[in-house]
């Protein structure tokens, strides 16, 4: 009885090292299809001619949020970065790829567009930390003012929304919340579901 019992479980083993291989070379083979799909595609965007992007939605800096006779050292620098970033140009290419980016404009563009991308990411960021640097010295309308500004040129930083959800909690102004609510619906970032999520526990403390 104990023999065929041990010939049972080696024959059980048997059949899940083979089904384990099995599932390995599948996922293998998958791998293999995807990696090959890849450069297959890659191969392609790298033969893509430039194409015209001077007519991109480029985003403009306004005068109106880049905060001026503030006696704030970090104010200040904000303020020089602003300015710098004022004259250049700036696209928001949140979710493309490199990939993306030379199959739609070009691999010629394709360093431009990344300086580009750049200068949004050190704008977006810089809003926020702006934002939160008039808030703590008290100036909370123009703090506003610049966190709308970023939110306005689709920006995915989390805190820009929950701070400017807080300015709008403190002044009742739901209408205010919800509208950011819309705002992060529209966003292709990963940020999306974790921003909405606290933006309706903000809305919910509005008395």
């Amino acid at each position: 009885m104990f023999k065929n019992f041990g010939w049972v479980i080696l024959f059980c083993t048997i059949i899940i090292g083979m089904l384990i291989l099995y599932e390995c070379k599948k996922h293998s083979r998958k791998s293999d299809s995807a990696k090959a799909s890849f450069w297959a595609r890659e191969a392609r965007a790298n033969t893509v001619r430039r194409k015209d992007i001077s007519n991109l939605n480029y985003i403009n800096i306004p005068d109106s949020v880049i905060p001026s006779d503030i006696s704030d050292d970090e104010i200040n620098e904000y303020r020089t970065t602003l300015l710098n970033l004022q004259a250049r140009k700036i696209l928001n290419l949140s979710g493309l790829t490199n990939t993306d980016l030379k199959e739609k404009y070009g691999v010629a563009n394709l360093s431009a567009l990344s300086e580009y991308d750049e200068n949004y990411i050190t704008l977006v960021n810089i809003i926020a930390r702006c934002g939160a640097r008039l808030i703590e010295i008290g100036n909370c309308s123009l703090a506003a003012v610049i966190l709308e500004y970023g939110i306005s040129i689709g920006t995915d930083v989390s805190r820009n929304y929950y701070m400017l959800a807080e300015l709008y909690r403190k002044d009742n102004n739901i209408t205010g919340i919800n509208s950011l609510i819309e705002s992060a619906d529209k966003l292709d970032s990963i940020m999306k579901a974790p921003i909405i999520s606290k933006l309706n526990e903000i809305k919910a403390a509005v008395s």
